[in-house]
């Protein structure tokens, strides 16, 4: 999908796959074609007609933002990822003639991708930039950011949640899926659409570690977890003239505190402001990132308050090692990056997939989950104080930085794909 928050953390596999001697051929939007040249891929753009961009996406999220939670994720999965689809897969069909691949790799909510290898009798692996949202006895629905449950009951309402959902909520959707299979002439098949990525993948990579994932006694054993997928760092960065603030800070034993609004969801009334308020007279350093939008309009410099540094963008894999805290949205690939450091996390959001993340976090007790796509300062201000004067926080996700070192991402998921190309040989 031709969004930031899913292109860059897999730039890694495309470059270890081009130095190891492959070729690889990428097919995304348009915005990206620097980024993927830049791994030694060939680039192949979406068409005018066909491309999508993170601002495409960022007016979803306005036009849905009275649909919270599966309504919102209903009209996600129906306009965005379902609808392009036919498009998508005969551009792809038009590359694959002249380009003859072995393997195709596909992100798991690019569907487009997975009918190609199954029409064309290729291998396939998908990896997530989300949660696991395949069907379990052991959870509820995804969108619902229930916890999960084995037990008696809650196996029975985990069973009842989900037929309700699929049957009331994704119907539509589900329709849409099955009439693309009817048209390009591939047989239907059981099972809700969410759950095709797993059923089609030769090989399915969990982008996480198991401790961050719910357990299932029903999964799939084609599903691996990787570990983090992790953005490549832009060598060609520069530090801001303010950057010095954090060594002094820390030295004077300020917590750095990072807030995030996201690539996607960018409202910054949404969080990033009223985070920059709860903690405006707290002795701590906030370092915050719009995620796109003008830093100068999202808040003039003259009404900044002095502890405040504040950045369109600003790269993880520079600030998060020297954070203490991240407030965040709930993006998946930030949420992973602070985990794989130890960073505990305040976490808002209740849009599609960042719902299942917060709710995750709260389960894996690395942070706090706020339960709110659009919380208060208060509400931000107390959960902040709670995790830096909890330790527990801190060393529940010093333990998940142990298991995440445990998983090298890109190896691992450069290994699946060599080896689903070599068995499809």
């Amino acid at each position: 999908m031709p969004t930031t928050s899913r292109v860059r953390p897999t730039l890694g596999i495309a470059r270890a796959l081009v130095s190891a001697g492959h070729q690889v051929a990428w097919y995304t939007g348009s915005a990206f074609g620097d980024q993927v040249r830049d791994t030694g891929a060939t680039f192949h753009s979406m068409s005018s007609s066909t491309d999508l961009d993170d601002d495409d996406i960022q007016q979803m999220h306005i036009t849905s933002a009275t649909r919270p939670g599966l309504e919102s994720m209903k009209a996600g999965l129906l306009n965005l990822f379902i609808e392009p689809t036919p498009a998508w897969f005969a551009e792809m069909d038009e590359i694959a003639r002249g380009f003859q691949p072995d393997v195709i790799v596909v992100e798991h909510s690019f569907l487009a991708g997975l009918l190609l290898a199954e029409k064309r009798g290729l291998p396939s692996v998908a990896f997530s930039s989300t949660p696991l949202s395949l069907t379990s006895t052991d959870t509820a629905p995804f969108g619902t950011g229930l916890q999960p449950s084995h037990s008696k009951i809650g196996r029975l309402r985990n069973r009842a949640l989900t037929a309700s959902v699929q049957r009331w909520v994704f119907s539509e959707a589900q329709a849409a899926a099955d009439k693309i299979r009817s048209e390009l002439r591939l047989p239907p098949l059981k099972g809700c659409f969410l759950d095709w990525n797993v059923m089609l993948s030769t090989r399915y990579l969990a982008a996480t570690i198991p401790e961050f994932e719910y357990p299932r006694s029903d999964l799939p054993a084609i599903v691996q977890f990787t570990g983090a997928l992790l953005p490549i760092a832009s060598p060609a960065w520069g530090p801001p003239a303010w950057w010095g603030d954090i060594a002094a800070a820390r030295d004077d034993g300020r917590p750095i505190i990072v807030v995030t609004q996201g690539s996607t969801a960018r409202e910054p009334r949404k969080l990033l402001v009223p985070a920059i308020k709860a903690l405006a007279d707290q002795n701590v350093l906030v370092i915050a990132t719009t995620g796109g939008p003008d830093p100068e309009l999202v808040l003039p410099r003259a009404r900044r308050p002095s502890n405040l540094r504040l950045e369109r963008f600003l790269p993880f894999s520079h600030l998060l090692p020297l954070a203490d805290l991240l407030v965040t949205n709930g993006g998946y690939g930030g949420v992973q990056q602070a985990l794989a450091l130890g960073i505990p996390l305040v976490v808002a959001g209740q849009s599609e997939s960042k719902m299942e993340v917060s709710a995750r976090v709260a389960w894996s007790g690395a942070g706090i989950a706020l339960s709110r796509r659009d919380p208060g300062s208060e509400q931000i201000g107390r959960a902040v104080k709670t995790v830096l004067a909890d330790p527990r926080y801190w060393y529940r996700a010093r333990e998940l930085a142990d298991a995440y070192a445990r998983l090298h991402g890109v190896p691992l998921a450069v290994a699946a794909i060599l080896e689903a190309a070599e068995a499809g040989r």
